[in-house]
């Protein structure tokens, strides 16, 4: 305790203010920007229920309670939130009674820090800016769980958490209600993080929830390995940790548990700027902030929350902005010289999405090569492409919230549905029709890739081409076990055979993966006709040296047929620009 030189009240260890007259406790840094004090004191209108009662599913056995309702001798009943199998939200008031501590919340709207009671002393300013304390409680969510599960935060309870970046929880306690035993949690009320913040406002989060956290360890608090995105809320105008199921009360911290924690905040940053959890370095956030978090999710981590803080504020003070990427897309099918048809197929569509004012670019790319004879290779590719494309009009166009799952789900779903059309105009034509395929959806930095046969795609750009796919032939299988060279499989007299085809079964076994796209990135798309007859090395200085992506597809055109135009020739090339 910290002993008010004015008043003699005692006050919490880490108290800047007294907590009976205001007197400033003790020197310490100038308080940031946001917490400096307003001239004018804004009232905390608690926010309406993010669910409409009339919408809820009534579950059997979990009875609601009636409005009205007292919690705990505390609590009471204000308005329903939402209900699952296990657990339903009130937003509840405390009951407060004249000369009894309850729970305060600091007048200041940029500092707005909860303030539980610790002894039977009325608090009336607040710790952390100095400010007047509001003279009611501020609004709760008490979750109320037919399974005790809220134990263990009693201990978090009584560490006694003030913070402008913490709503701590307030109580825990169970009642019987209708012969059952109701568990009960109380926790002052957040609304969840608006989707996809700019830049700028996940680095401010971040900065508040990392300084939240040393706070945190320096009290002996940790999260455990897992940490929901549900744990951080929004306060007003603040960012705040809000959920401790998963906290725990240690004696003694160990550098484990700080990286674990970092890297958990980290983690929750990195999805809200991408939209994935799967950490890679994206073309699309500036190289500090890719090196921010390749050290906190990669490499060794950050053993202290306030290291984390500063590498935050480093890269806010370097500007960061989001990187804008298109694509520059260059396509063509040839004959070849030695056939008069041509059974490959080809589709490129392009479309964008406007997003934060940036423009999204999305691809869709495919390159079917039918077989079966002179009409059945022909109409084998293109029911692959009419079914692609009839399913990305349809789908891409009105896909709601896109995630990165979704989108590689959807390439699995598209070549499933080419494979069922041509499996069924097999099956009504009797005859033994079938098509390679290789299909690309781009979307942003990210491209989601689908491959069955022979056609290929490779990734090209200053420093390499590589194969991306893996063909389902019999040369390959040989090369794999080291029967023939690769470059023994490109004159073999049977590396035309595969064996695995659109339209043989009914559900088709491809293979899919996921390619990260960085400026100056090429992604090609070939068929065989292509690849057996010019080497990679060759495909790269083509690519690499044309002035553009359409002369890089004639061109190539052009030395396949140089070197026998055996077969027919397909290529698209898509080039990853930025502005």
């Amino acid at each position: 305790m910290v002993i008010c030189p004015k008043c003699k009240a005692e006050n919490r260890p880490e108290a800047a203010f007294c907590v009976r007259c205001g007197t400033i406790l003790l020197a310490r840094p100038a308080p940031d920007k946001d917490l400096e004090a307003p001239t004018q004191v804004e009232q905390n209108a608690p926010p309406a229920p993010e669910t409409a009662e009339e919408s809820m599913v009534i579950y059997p056995g979990f009875a609601r309670r009636p409005e009205g309702s007292v919690f705990g001798d505390h609590y009471q009943y204000d308005s329903l939130v939402s209900q699952d199998e296990h657990d339903i939200y009130y937003l509840v008031r405390e009951i407060e009674m004249a000369n009894v501590p309850s729970t305060r919340i600091c007048s200041n709207p940029e500092c707005r820090t909860i303030h539980c009671p610790i002894t039977s002393e009325i608090e009336k300013f607040c710790t952390q800016c100095g400010k007047p304390l509001e003279e009611h409680s501020p609004s709760f969510l008490l979750q109320e769980s037919d399974v005790d599960k809220f134990t263990a935060i009693q201990a978090v309870i009584d560490v006694h958490l003030v913070h402008p970046s913490i709503h701590p929880p307030v109580a825990v306690f169970s009642q019987e209600v209708q012969g059952d035993t109701r568990y009960c949690l109380v926790s002052p009320y957040s609304q969840s993080l608006a989707p996809q913040p700019e830049i700028a406002e996940v680095l401010d989060w971040g900065t508040q929830l990392s300084q939240a956290l040393e706070y945190m360890h320096s009290k002996g608090i940790a999260f455990g390995e897992q940490l929901d995105q549900s744990s951080i809320g929004l306060a007003e105008k603040r960012v705040v940790w809000r959920d401790f199921t998963s906290a725990r009360v240690l004696p003694l911290l160990t550098d484990r548990d700080k990286i674990n924690n970092v890297r958990h905040l980290a983690l929750a940053m990195y999805y809200w700027m991408t939209g994935t959890t799967n950490y890679s370095p994206d073309p699309h956030l500036p190289m500090v902030l890719n090196d921010l978090f390749q050290q906190a999710l990669v490499g060794d981590g950050y053993t202290s929350a306030t290291e984390f803080t500063k590498q935050i504020k480093l890269a806010q003070s370097n500007q960061p902005a989001r990187l804008k990427l298109d694509y520059q897309v260059g396509r063509l099918t040839h004959p070849g010289k030695v056939r008069k048809n041509n059974e490959d197929s080809v589709l490129c569509i392009e479309m964008s999405r406007m997003n934060q004012d940036a423009v999204q670019p999305i691809c869709l790319e495919a390159i079917a090569d039918g077989m079966g004879g002179h009409a059945s290779g022909e109409l084998a590719s293109s029911i692959v492409i009419d079914a692609i494309a009839q399913v990305g009009a349809f789908e891409l166009v009105a896909m709601l919230n896109p995630t990165y799952q979704g989108h590689a789900d959807w390439v699995k779903r598209a070549m499933q549905s080419a494979n069922q059309a041509v499996y069924e105009a097999r099956q009504n034509a009797s005859n033994d029709m079938g098509s390679t395929l290789v299909l690309g959806l781009l979307v942003g930095s990210q491209a989601y890739l689908g491959h069955l046969g022979d056609s290929r795609i490779y990734l090209v750009n200053q420093e390499t081409i590589k194969q991306l796919t893996t063909d389902h032939s019999l040369v390959q299988q040989l090369v794999a076990m080291g029967k023939i060279t690769q470059s023994e499989a490109r004159f073999h007299p049977q590396r035309n055979v595969i064996y695995r085809s659109l339209g043989e079964q009914k559900d088709v076994e491809a293979d899919y993966l996921t390619q990260q796209l960085f400026p100056g990135d090429r992604l090609l798309f070939c068929s065989d006709g292509l690849s057996s007859l010019v080497d990679d090395q060759e495909i790269q200085r083509v690519i690499l040296t044309a002035g553009s992506a359409q002369e890089a597809c004639g061109k190539l055109v052009e030395l396949a047929n140089f070197a026998g135009g055996e077969d027919n020739i397909s290529v698209i090339i898509v080039e990853v620009l930025s502005y």
